[in-house]
């Protein structure tokens, strides 16, 4: 009997160092717990990845904006947070630029407006914006700010995201509870499904009420190709530091199996899928109805690194064929030479300011050209 026991001995004393293990981690490396404390440890956040979402979402979000977290009002679609890099007034001879997208587009502007004083430059953006966010963010700002000029940023890591619906699914280490619709193709013609609220505001009055949060989960459930429960719903797991590890390396690996049949590291995107297919769309629609509100619509393609230029060769015939301008990345910055991107997978700042050079260039010389072609109608 006592040989018989030896194995299940065994097996408690692991059990019973991993749990003191577990315990360590908890309390060693344990998470501020003020939203507004945005500078904790490498390993505090390391072991804080794997928390599931609505965890994180009790983490950071508080009733009023001054004790959330600064990231929950960021990327909402409703009362956005623009940035205008220049202090000049809008006019004849001084356009106003303004351009959509996630952090890459947004460093682009701000580039743009340091080299070219003469143009009144607007960042809408969030962090992690996938092209379908950019989209709506400019069919929201139409409303608002008429633009000469209006940029639509593309990046390469965001096209097998594009039938999420939130900050919150896609990107499973650092959420944004911003939210956006989801888009679809209908007939040949592209749609959206908006989600059921689009604001900080609404956002707070969903989540602090359970009935209408379970109705945004069971939409997201619906309409989010990314949305997981297992990696959504705040559990008891949360509590344990190696689990919420074990979380994250699934998280992992289901946004691989998702994105697989979009992307191929050797074969590029897959053309047939609904992404792509939706992608294009986005592109086409967007420069049409750009043109119809007598804006100069321009792509911009952010080519992230080790990932080729796939994303410029899937869309340049869409481009060609509509003759919408484009600027993509690859042409500056080599996807595959590391030297042009910083660790967070930025652009670095001498390669950043060429891009932002050519994107003037491409503006000033049809916008020359625009003006010449109304002059002589006149």
């Amino acid at each position: 009997m006592k040989e018989k026991s030896k194995p299940y001995a065994a097996l408690l004393w692991i059990v019973a160092y991993l749990a003191v293990f577990d315990i360590a981690i908890n309390i060693v490396f344990r998470y501020p717990k003020d939203p507004r404390n945005i500078s904790p440890s490498t390993l505090q956040q390391f072991f804080e990845y794997g928390r599931s979402v609505e965890g994180k979402l009790v983490r950071m979000t508080r009733k009023t904006e001054e004790e959330s977290a600064p990231i929950v009002a960021t990327g909402w679609l409703r009362d956005p947070r623009v940035k205008t890099f220049s202090n000049i007034q809008a006019g004849a001879n001084n356009p106003v630029v303004t351009v959509y997208g996630m952090s890459h587009s947004v460093q682009l502007a701000e580039d743009m407006a340091k080299i070219d004083k003469s143009l009144a430059v607007r960042s809408f953006g969030a962090p992690g914006a996938v092209p379908t966010w950019s989209y709506a963010a400019y069919l929201s700002d139409r409303e608002r700010q008429y633009s000469e000029v209006v940029v639509l940023a593309i990046m390469t890591r965001g096209v097998p995201l594009i039938c999420t619906t939130s900050g919150t699914t896609n990107h499973f280490d650092s959420v944004w509870p911003y939210t956006y619709p989801r888009f679809i193709i209908d007939n040949g013609t592209l749609d959206s499904v908006s989600p059921p609220f689009v604001s900080l505001d609404g956002y707070r009055e969903y989540f602090y009420d359970s009935t209408k949060w379970k109705t945004y989960v069971k939409w997201l459930r619906e309409y989010d190709k990314y949305y997981d429960p297992i990696l959504f719903q705040r559990t008891f797991l949360d509590n344990s530091s190696l689990l919420r590890m074990l979380r994250r390396a699934y998280a992992y690996s289901s946004e691989r199996k998702k994105g697989a049949g979009v992307y191929d590291d050797q074969k590029g995107f897959n053309a047939l899928s609904d992404e792509v297919r939706i992608l294009k769309s986005i592109m086409v629609t967007f420069s049409a109805e750009a043109r119809r509100n007598h804006s100069l619509p321009i792509i911009y393609i952010v080519n992230n690194v080790f990932m080729g230029d796939h994303l410029y060769r899937i869309l340049e015939p869409t481009l060609s064929a509509q003759k919408i301008l484009f600027l993509s990345s690859h042409e500056i910055c080599p996807p595959n030479d590391p030297r042009n991107y910083l660790p967070d997978s930025h652009f670095v700042p001498s390669k950043n300011l060429e891009l932002a050079k050519a994107m003037i260039k491409i503006i000033r010389e049809n916008m020359s050209a625009r003006t010449s072609i109304d002059s002589k109608k006149r």
